[in-house]
């Protein structure tokens, strides 16, 4: 069996990591400053660990909520949702002028003379992608029930991004990461979807949201005997990538066709107000 998503997710998120990483390497290389490069794998090395023990806290913190496992699950899938959508959001906007951003915060902490300032910014750039896998797998593992894929599966598209990175900093190939970051992201929306609507489904099997008779449990339709998404090696794919319910409920449909709408009006705020702030600055130089 394989984990399409947290193949995916630790894919993409090992991908940004070493992007970070590679960008400091490259650009202390670049101006002369290659004794900060140790600096930059000491901080590296303690990020890697402090989220692996992350993930060895957060499975142990998860298996002794058992007694709550729907409460717990549900909570957890549509936080790990919401932090999903908002790294995809974070990553649009960031994705233009990256580079620039993080150049300019080494120039910053070369000039402050701050002594540990590139090992605590790679750490941190590498804890931040950490810990955010760990929530994301956490969500995926509540869906999906089976630990030992998900864990593999996730292994190895840290193993692909490494390949990647290494592809892009020291064979010279050229990736389109404009469109992986694109794909990805699509892809990411849609399985953010449906685990925001398998939470809520989660605090219906407690009766969060009325008796069976509220007709917020009401199932909207029946395609069990067409795709079981229990039985089916098809159904149970969809459900874990894209939030597939045989038998949704009108709150599992509210929710799901809320989310993109919501996520939809905060694309084009941002895009408003971006082109709004573009349109001053330029105003503001002739």
């Amino acid at each position: 069996m394989f984990s399409t998503v947290s193949f995916l997710i630790t894919l993409r998120e090992a991908i940004e990591a070493a992007l970070i990483i590679g960008i400091l390497l490259v650009y202390v290389t670049k101006i002369g400053e290659k004794k900060f490069r140790k600096q930059i794998w000491i901080g590296t090395g303690i990020g890697v660990l402090l989220s692996i023990l992350s993930a060895v806290i957060f499975q142990f913190v998860l298996g002794g909520f058992a007694s709550y496992e729907e409460i717990f699950e549900g909570f957890a899938m549509i936080f790990a949702s919401l932090l999903l959508t908002w790294m995809i959001i974070w990553m649009v906007k960031a994705s233009k002028n990256l580079r620039e951003k993080i150049e300019a915060k080494v120039d910053n902490t070369i000039l402050n003379q701050q002594k540990y300032g590139l090992l605590a910014l790679a750490l941190i750039s590498v804890f931040r992608e950490g810990i955010e896998t760990v929530l994301f797998l956490a969500g995926v593992g509540a869906v999906e029930e089976n630990f030992w894929v998900v864990l593999w599966s996730g292994i190895l598209g840290i193993v692909v991004a490494i390949v990647i990175s290494i592809l892009i900093f020291y064979s010279g190939k050229k990736i389109n990461l404009k469109w992986f970051f694109l794909i990805t992201s699509f892809l990411l929306i849609l399985f953010a979807a449906g685990m925001i609507t398998h939470g809520f489904h989660e605090f219906q099997e407690i009766g969060w949201f009325g008796s069976e008779t509220h007709w917020f449990q009401q199932y909207v339709w029946d395609s069990s005997a067409i795709l079981n998404d229990k039985t089916s090696e098809l159904g149970k794919f969809l459900r874990a990538l894209f939030g597939y319910q045989d038998k949704p409920t009108w709150l599992e449909i509210i929710v799901y066709l809320s989310f993109y709408v919501i996520l939809g009006l905060i694309f084009i705020i941002t895009s408003w107000i971006s082109k709004r702030r573009e349109l001053e600055i330029e105003e503001s130089t002739t």
